[in-house]
């Protein structure tokens, strides 16, 4: 079945205005109704009639500023409330977001808020930093502190938050979300991890945090500020390029009529190892970075053994962990693929459909 971009095109839409499709009327699709559009879709649908390319360049840009907003300051009435609330059971903590947000990669409606919460008093550490010896070992277990605060964060909640749909099931996190939270907030109780990075720095960024895995009692090492300060250092140097090829694949990953199993973190890992150049554009020419992805993806899809030497943006472990992952990476070019030969389609309808040929004219042609 051939892909309907219109269709996908209106997804986006849905997703950035908070709009239901169901409540338009039958004579005309959601990305033909202009009063569903707001003004970052309606510029690109003025600047091209091909809607495969209003759908690949209305995805890669961020959402809007309000709808950000009201994400931070839930999350804001939600750390307020953790705080105040273990502070008087006689805890005292750290409270930072992390993920897609902070990051400003994340989806409407797709993203979730993730809260990372850990004790001021006790933190872990590596031994052989230069200021390990001024660390007292605690004989608390790392395991039992998490656990024990994850307790607690969940009391806290459910009676500062009543109406809310509070999940503890989760592996690592503990999920509140309805009632009176407009967003869906993931709370990740966690230890600080004092590295030997930061110990020689002080530098936020070069901390570290491990969580605890519910099921397994497994304790997994994060840098969520790391890679924030890497993708944030990346998005400078490519002028703006780095988190629109990163929002573009979520965003495709979403509207795809496969399951593509590639994680967020795996998607920032993999537009992290593109050349900067590649991502490099003037900002009335976005075509750029979607040729450019679907020439990465192409390579990456053809050259399994080149894939799994690929590092993830903290250099924590190789991309591909799974057959799954190089399936992944395989399905989303194909995506892309598709994506592109589609745009080349609609705005040069004699071009040939050979790829060598249409991939060497989008590379020329897809600049608007």
């Amino acid at each position: 079945m051939a892909t309907d971009y219109s269709t996908r095109l209106g997804r986006v839409n849905e997703r950035r205005n908070n709009t239901a499709v169901a409540s338009l009327s039958k004579s005309a699709s959601f990305a033909e109704n202009s009063a569903f559009l707001d003004s970052v879709t309606e510029g690109y649908r003025n600047k091209t009639k091909s809607k495969s390319f209003q759908y690949a360049l209305v995805s890669m840009q961020e959402v809007d500023a309000q709808y950000t907003a009201i994400s931070y300051r839930e999350a804001e009435r939600v750390a307020k409330q953790i705080d105040s609330g273990l502070i008087r059971r006689g805890k005292y903590v750290t409270i930072e977001l992390q993920g897609s947000l902070p990051l400003n990669v994340h989806l409407r409606r797709v993203s979730d808020v993730d809260m990372l919460v850990w004790p001021l008093t006790f933190f872990i550490f590596d031994n052989y930093g230069v200021a390990a010896s001024s660390y007292t070992v605690s004989t608390n277990n790392t395991v039992s502190e998490i656990s024990s605060l994850r307790s607690e964060c969940c009391s806290v909640i459910r009676s500062s938050f009543p109406a809310a749909k509070v999940d503890d099931s989760g592996a690592k996190c503990i999920t509140a979300s309805e009632g009176s939270l407009l967003r869906e907030i993931d709370i990740v109780p966690s230890v600080l991890y004092k590295t030997a990075a930061y110990q020689r720095t002080n530098n936020d960024e070069d901390r570290g945090v491990q969580i605890c895995d519910k099921k397994t009692n497994e304790l997994i090492t994060n840098n969520p500020f790391k890679v924030r300060s890497l993708i944030n250092a990346k998005e400078g140097r490519t002028s703006g390029g780095c988190k629109k090829a990163i929002r573009l694949l979520k965003n495709m990953k979403e509207d795809s009529d496969t399951s593509i199993v590639l994680s967020s973190f795996n998607i920032m890992s993999l537009v992290y190892a593109m050349q900067d150049s590649d991502l490099v554009h003037v900002s009335y020419y976005e075509g750029k970075i979607v040729a450019s992805l679907q020439n990465w993806f192409y390579s990456l899809a053809h050259d399994e053994s080149y894939l799994r030497r690929l590092d993830t943006v903290d250099g924590s472990r190789k991309v591909v962990q799974s057959a799954a992952d190089v399936t992944a990476v395989s399905q989303m070019s194909d995506e892309l693929n598709t994506l592109v030969l589609r745009m080349a389609q609609e705005l040069q309808p004699d071009i040939p459909t050979s790829f060598p040929a249409w991939r060497a004219k989008v590379e020329s042609e897809f600049l608007i």
